[in-house]
């Protein structure tokens, strides 16, 4: 995952829960009245920071600067960005713009609220990168890492 332009937080490793549904919630989003799990880790993130998050990590992105309407850069199904299009549209990004990228062959998925619980077998068999998304097949990366 990248950050194109702009700035937000980002919470990663716990999911969102409506406040009334959990007595062990730790901070309101007063955004969307719901509160999130104990545990996981904030962190401001800015144009040009990349994250590389294990298969299965909840992430929530909020108070995003500039502000800006929500806007989806993939038609259709979400599987990808048609850059030529974006040109001969004249679309340019603005306030804060995000990427995420997978392993070339992977499915994603996009799971809610806990859609995904029970079934962590699937996402412990998530195959091995072949490459590391900003180093490649050095050793520093993913390759040597995983």
């Amino acid at each position: 995952m990248v950050v194109l332009t702009g700035s937000a937080r980002i919470r990663f490793g716990v999911a969102d829960v409506h406040s009334s549904d959990n007595n062990n919630a730790s901070s309101l989003d007063d955004s969307d009245n719901t509160t999130s799990e104990e545990g996981g880790i904030e962190v401001n993130a800015n144009a040009g920071d990349v994250f590389i998050l294990p298969a299965g990590t909840a992430h929530k992105t909020f108070d995003t600067q500039p502000e800006a309407s929500l806007k989806l850069l993939t038609p259709g199904d979400g599987h990808a960005v048609d850059l030529e299009g974006l040109e001969t549209a004249g679309m340019e990004l603005e306030g804060f713009t995000m990427m995420g990228a997978y392993p070339v062959g992977s499915e994603w998925d996009f799971a809610v609220g806990g859609e995904s619980e029970g079934v962590y077998q699937r996402v412990w068999k998530v195959a091995k990168p072949e490459r590391d998304p900003v180093l490649g097949e050095e050793k520093e990366g993913l390759c040597g890492l995983w």
